[in-house]
């Protein structure tokens, strides 16, 4: 017997983006000053050295998951609920500063990790017997700027497309007797697109080194999943038997501390 292996569209996306950031690193890292800001070019295009460095900081996870058809929160169809948590992110980066006709733009790739999650019970205001959980695992960013000389900082912004890992699931528990209801329930691990805008400064350090403070937002817009997978039940009040759709929205905002540092091939 034969096994093919083939990726959902969702999935074939990701990894397009992927191979993206890929491609921004290499670009980042290979571009060739000597090539650029000759007699014979448009624009004089000038490459400042690569650079990498780590960082820390907090994360912050917002999710939102709403109940279309009033499923869980019986008859109340477009019922919503919050669920927020934060908790330490780390990762590392590498970029490239350069200038465009004298104006200067910086392009950047970072990978963030974290086991950051959060978790609501209110799914089913009155049984309480239903729990949205979030989970964030990792996540990359391709992103391109503008930034701004003050004294000795640099201020910058930033902007361009996200990728993660993140889990989405709801558990229901019956009560009589208690057991999980794996009809009612799912667990959704998948590779999330979206995109990322961020703002941050910069200051030297000694020894070449850089010393960073930046603040971003990740946006992965909304997914739907279904509960009552088998149809056996209506989705609310005179509605037909069939699976009923939860939409869930995953946001996750970043603060972190990073060092930095150039180097040269």
């Amino acid at each position: 017997m034969t096994t093919f292996f083939r990726l959902d569209s969702r999935q074939s996306d990701a990894w397009r983006r992927a191979v993206l950031a890929f491609t921004a690193v290499l670009l980042i890292v290979n571009g060739d000053p000597a090539s650029a800001g000759g007699d014979d070019a448009v624009l004089d295009f000038v490459w400042a050295e690569p650079y990498a460095g780590v960082f820390a900081g907090y994360g912050r996870m917002d999710n939102r998951i709403v109940d279309v058809d009033g499923f869980a929160n019986w008859g109340h169809p477009g019922s919503g609920s919050n669920y927020n948590d934060d908790g330490f992110a780390g990762g590392v980066l590498v970029g490239r500063k350069f200038k465009i006709g004298g104006m200067p733009f910086r392009m950047e790739v970072d990978g963030t990790f974290g086991d950051l999650s959060a978790a609501t019970n209110t799914l089913d205001p009155e049984g309480l017997d239903e729990t949205a959980k979030a989970e964030f695992r990792w996540s990359i960013t391709t992103r391109a700027g503008l930034e701004y000389i003050v004294g000795r900082a640099t201020v910058f912004t930033t902007g361009g497309l996200a990728i993660a890992r993140i889990a989405n699931s709801v558990t229901d528990i019956d009560f009589s007797p208690t057991r999980l209801d794996p009809d009612d329930s799912f667990r959704d691990r998948s590779t999330e697109i979206g995109w990322v805008v961020g703002a941050g400064v910069e200051t030297p350090l000694a020894d070449g080194w850089t010393l960073r403070l930046e603040g971003s937002y990740l946006d992965f817009g909304s997914s739907t999943y279904y509960a009552n997978r088998s149809g056996n039940d209506p989705c609310g009040p005179d509605s037909p038997r069939r699976p009923c759709p939860y939409r869930v929205e995953n946001n996750l905002a970043l603060v972190r501390l990073a060092l930095i540092y150039p180097f040269s091939w």
